[in-house]
């Protein structure tokens, strides 16, 4: 039943991307359509045909390797002898400027088609009519835009309907400063605990960070996010990340130097975000529920020190001597009841952490974090996954960031994340989905050959010199690209694949 069930999560992820390909490609689609280009083949997925079928000279099908999809159009030369496009059957009827034509009608001499043979005209096949510079941007372009258009219609579902996100998500407030981190080293393959950088240079729960590296924050995933991709180093190379915070109602700048976490090598200054949270679950004979404290019950102080965050009631349990009591004061039923402080003994439990069993001084619960429907706006939501996609993209080709290829996901890690959305929730899903989108249409612009923006860059280089480019110089780009895209999927998939089954 549990294979059954993560299968069907499975597919629905394979749906979200299938189905965000497919908008991609009727993008090209009905663009090339409605300029009256000739379109051979309209495909989801590469590789062999599972099943399809031809109307109007255009075949439609579903392709075995399902992550990713085109639409064959022999008129962009560029593109010519990739995907089969030509493959012309001179006996199909198809649309040019509106008009029903045959192939034997374009560029056709009849006196020469009199002398001919039915070998030698199958042997040549007739050239196509050209197509205008505005035909080759407006076709490439198309993709993109239907991405951007379904990221603003899922965007526009979830401002309607609204969805739920943990309050720790939207807060800008430190709500956990760690002692220590791990520090990577790539050298042996593992870990080193060290002094956590953000406690290092003095940052304290409960300060409020406003922006980092200069650049105001809108919550923390962003301000994560600008940590992770930071670009900043000292004179002497060391890595360096600018936080101006607020505490007690003043203005204040950190340098931090961060720290390089997991074989990824992100990086990591030791924080995480303020977090409400209450009791979710008592566990039996544990010191929290002989003492009397109930579910719903909202933990406030530990020891006079206001709790910001789970971890940090964690960590200071951890501290305390054995058989030492700690006040623990809670608003009963939750934000708005009144306080009662419990005199509370932890206990020393051994529990299991993955494949190892840690020992741990517990008090007995688990916590529910506080969750607050949010209605974004749809394009405020495309804005903030473009400005994600713009960090990660110049930290991916700064020689300063520590942001590598390898930090990159392949279709696999992608369909993995649309599952786990999957199981989260039909909202979070498309919340996921409207990301995907952004990306995939921020990438197929790039001006790389192969990608969308590639066909637009040597449209755009032929514009300019008033000629084709070589035939065999764009065959030679693109067949050199097409190899590089693959080993780089390859590379990414071997990486998802350890993030998924780690060895």
């Amino acid at each position: 039943m549990s294979i059954l069930y993560d299968f069907a999560f499975i597919f629905v992820a394979l749906f979200a991307l299938g189905f965000t390909i497919f908008i991609h490609e009727l993008g090209h689609f009905l663009a090339a359509r409605q300029r009256g280009l000739v379109i051979l083949r309209f495909s989801i997925g590469f590789g062999p045909k599972l099943f399809g079928w031809t109307r109007n000279g255009v075949e439609y099908r579903l392709s075995a390797i399902p992550f990713g999809g085109y639409v064959a159009l022999p008129q962009l030369a560029d593109m010519g002898r990739l995907e089969g496009r030509r493959e012309l059957d001179e006996n199909s009827n198809h649309e040019e400027d509106g008009k029903n034509f045959k192939w034997d009608d374009v560029d056709s001499d009849d006196d020469e088609e009199e002398d001919e043979d039915e070998e030698e005209k199958e042997a040549k096949p007739k050239p196509l009519p050209k197509i205008s510079y505005t035909d080759k941007m407006l076709v490439s372009v198309m993709g993109a835009v239907f991405n951007m258009l379904l990221a603003f219609a899922l965007s526009c579902v979830l401002y309607f309907f609204g969805y739920d996100v943990s309050d720790a998500q939207l807060t800008t407030k430190v709500g956990y400063v760690a002692d220590t981190v791990e520090r990577w080293n790539p050298l042996v393959s593992e870990g080193e605990e060290v002094t956590g950088p953000a406690k290092k240079a003095g940052l304290l729960a409960g300060d409020e960070i406003i922006r980092v590296d200069g650049s105001p924050v809108e919550n923390f995933m962003d301000i994560q996010n600008r940590i992770v991709t930071g670009k900043e180093q000292t004179a002497q190379g060391s890595r360096l990340v600018y936080l101006t915070i607020i505490r007690n109602g003043q203005e204040k700048e950190l340098e931090i130097y961060p720290e390089v976490f997991g074989p990824e090598e992100m990086r990591i200054i030791g924080i995480g975000p303020k977090e409400t949270f209450f009791i979710g679950e008592l566990s039996p004979d544990m010191p929290a529920e002989k003492m009397g404290l109930e579910v719903g019950d909202q933990p406030v102080a530990i020891d006079g020190n206001t709790i910001h965050s789970f971890y940090q009631v964690v960590d200071y349990l951890s501290q305390t001597e054995n058989n030492q009591s700690i006040a623990f004061t809670v608003r009963k039923g939750g934000e708005k009841g009144p306080e009662k402080t419990y005199d509370l003994i932890p206990v020393e439990k051994e529990i299991a952490d993955g494949t190892s069993v840690i020992s741990r001084k517990l008090i007995g619960f688990t916590p529910k974090f506080k969750t607050i429907t949010t209605y974004p706006n749809p394009l405020t939501l495309i804005y903030s996954r473009v400005k994600d996609m713009y960090l990660t993209l110049t930290g991916l080709v700064s020689p300063a960031s520590d942001v590598k290829l390898r930090n990159m996901s392949g279709p696999v890690g992608i369909v993995n994340h649309l599952s786990v959305f999957a199981k989260i929730g039909f909202k979070k899903l498309l919340w996921f989905v409207v990301f995907i989108n952004v990306n995939l249409a921020i990438l197929n612009l790039l001006p790389i050959p192969v990608l969308d923006g590639g066909h637009m860059l040597f449209a755009t280089i032929e514009k300019l010199r008033g000629q084709p480019l070589p035939l065999a110089f764009l065959e030679r780009a693109q067949m050199l690209f097409v190899a590089l895209l693959f080993s780089f999927m390859l590379y990414v998939t071997f990486f998802d694949v350890q993030r998924i089954l780690p060895f």
